[in-house]
């Protein structure tokens, strides 16, 4: 989850004007057409036909409250994206720093896992589309900066810095959305057979995070997939010599 600050792209003619109650249900039903049609085909098979269908609408209606497929999938993933930004305000204060940790990242996992359309158009067609770039862009800002701030108070005798604070955060989240990626948008057959669940999902993301950031185990009392994952640690050099890793150069110095 990572990005640098953008603009929000512009919402669609009609989205802030007053509308009558009818017309508001009408474009809402639109709405929801497009976001099933994103599940469905995803966005570069998507068509206005397509979307008129799943409404029960005729096509020149969908022209009569967006001007294209463009402005009204804008709509769809920025109804997500406040959606999943109300959603982790709302979170509860969490009990310790693993917490911290595993609930937005399995809340995150659900979204992906409700809404892998949605997010394919958010995560991959990003690069090609300047609306949906600029969303992306937003919605991992926030996200990523938090996680900087966090960092930078947890550890004030590190003198991080913010760019180190931000380099540490992009790389976390990264490795968050490129595995969620590949579970919900590329179903790896391999990945879902062992991560059957956002949970499942979460609670290996949260230790492995929780690992690297704080090098140490984190306190789970009952880990349902990282059962044994304490046991991956290397205290001696002699460790990673008998698998022909050479170990650190500080290791080797001591040694001589």
């Amino acid at each position: 989850m990572n990005a640098t600050p953008s603009k929000a792209p512009p919402r669609s003619p009609g989205a802030g004007d007053t509308l009558s109650a009818r017309a508001l249900k009408r474009r809402g039903l639109i709405k929801q057409a497009v976001a099933a049609v994103l599940e469905r085909v995803g966005y570069r098979a998507m068509k206005v036909t397509d979307v008129a269908a799943e409404a029960g609408i005729a096509v020149g209606l969908f022209y009569h409250y967006f001007p294209d497929l463009c402005a009204a999938t804008c709509e769809v993933l920025t109804d997500l994206v406040d959606d999943l930004s109300a959603r982790l305000d709302e979170l509860p204060k969490p009990e310790d720093r693993y917490q911290a940790v595993y609930r937005p990242t399995l809340l995150w996992a659900q979204t992906y896992e409700q809404h892998p359309g949605l997010m394919r158009c958010l995560v991959q067609v990003a690069d090609e589309v300047p609306e949906f770039e600029a969303l992306w862009l937003k919605t991992n800002d926030a996200w990523t900066r938090r996680i900087a701030r966090s960092i930078a108070r947890q550890f004030p005798s590190a003198a991080l810095g913010e760019r180190m604070s931000m380099s540490i955060a992009y790389a976390l989240g990264s490795m968050i959305d490129g595995l969620l990626n590949e579970i919900y948008v590329h179903r790896n057959p391999e990945l879902g057979r062992l991560l059957k669940t956002p949970a499942h999902s979460a609670e290996l993301l949260a230790a492995i995070w929780y690992r690297a950031l704080y090098l140490e185990n984190p306190p789970v009392a009952e880990p349902v997939i990282t059962a044994g994952i304490e046991r991956l640690v290397r205290s001696e050099p002699d460790a990673l010599l008998d698998h022909g890793v050479a170990p650190p150069t500080a290791f080797r110095k001591a040694r001589k």
